[in-house]
């Protein structure tokens, strides 16, 4: 009853904030607050999962974060009643939501085996296998330029990660998967661009993490040894859901191409987070990788994203 309580709380006061910015702030300034912080929360969440990964099975932590983010949805649906068609691309809807939940896996695996900083790394593969598959199946073809400057981002990834990850390992597989996942993710999406209704995507992504993982931590459950941890997993949850939500906000208000650069500020989060909450020294080289990773990166999305123009609203 206390956590009801509290998600109902995060919902108005969440819903305040962003009220707040309506005749105060210009929207370009909302949108930028809105998209950093939404992939802020991100970096947190996954931040929980790796401290919570170490003292609880990681298909618990699986289980917390889409649970409680449907918890939270559902509280949310019921305050708002947004509108929301459930029926539209039902197929493709499960095939992503199975995508997201397969790579939430693999990312709370990986992170109990490898650094946060080069997990997030690696992740940024995402958008250059997206690129590479719209121009096999969609027949869109990169220009010279962003394929110049998707060459320079993988060597920016490679460097970045040095001798992280020289030793081949089976372990590699986790934190491959995730960037893997999320292209196809981001490639059915754009299949059904213009007729996707996000609200959907996380509704269905949301339950079917938690059917899954209810079912099967209903036959591997494992005692949860202090109410804290509790407290963490439904945190856990909520800083999914308040993530999603904040981004659905921020594409509401301008374009996904726009709020898409400010994924990188989650490279300077997890540096971050990485030296004041998990104690890793801050590496030059890999921030001189990182930096050419968020560089060659934006100017990646501007340059292809160029090709279909879409204004701020004002």
């Amino acid at each position: 009853m206390a956590s009801w309580c509290c998600n109902v709380n995060i919902c108005k006061i969440f819903t305040q904030l962003i009220n707040m910015t309506d005749t105060n702030k210009p929207p370009l300034l909302k949108i930028v607050l809105l998209s950093a912080t939404g992939f802020f929360m991100f970096v947190c969440m996954d931040s929980l999962a790796k401290f919570l990964g170490g003292v609880m099975p990681i298909t618990q932590a699986v289980w917390g974060r889409f649970f409680f983010h449907f918890i939270a949805l559902g509280i949310y649906f019921l305050i708002f009643k947004p509108k929301i068609n459930l029926k539209k691309n039902f197929k493709i809807q499960i095939l992503r939501s199975l995508l997201m939940v397969t790579a939430t896996f693999f990312m709370f695996n990986s992170l109990q085996r490898f650094d946060l900083v080069d997990i997030y790394v690696v992740f940024f593969s995402a958008p250059l296998i997206v690129a590479m598959l719209s121009a096999i199946f969609l027949k869109d073809i990169l220009s010279l330029k962003g394929l110049l400057l998707m060459v320079m981002s993988f060597g920016s990834i490679i460097y970045s990660l040095g001798p992280s990850m020289k030793v081949l390992s089976p372990e590699l597989i986790f934190p491959l998967v995730p960037p893997l996942c999320w292209a196809l993710y981001q490639f059915f999406t754009k299949l059904i661009s213009g007729n996707n209704d996000p609200f959907a995507s996380i509704f269905y992504t949301a339950i079917t993490g938690a059917i899954v993982f209810s079912i099967y931590i209903s036959l591997n459950w494992a005692p949860i040894e202090k109410n804290s941890y509790w407290l963490l997993l439904v945190l856990l949850g909520v800083s999914g859901f308040i993530s999603h939500f904040m981004l659905i906000y921020a594409i509401q208000l301008s374009n996904l191409s726009f709020v898409t650069n400010f994924q990188y500020s989650q490279l300077v989060w997890s540096t971050i987070i990485n030296f004041m909450i998990f104690g890793v020294p801050i590496d030059v080289n890999k921030i001189y990788g990182v930096i050419g990773i968020i560089v060659f990166g934006i100017l990646f999305i501007k340059t292809e994203g160029s090709k279909k123009k879409v204004k701020i609203k004002n």
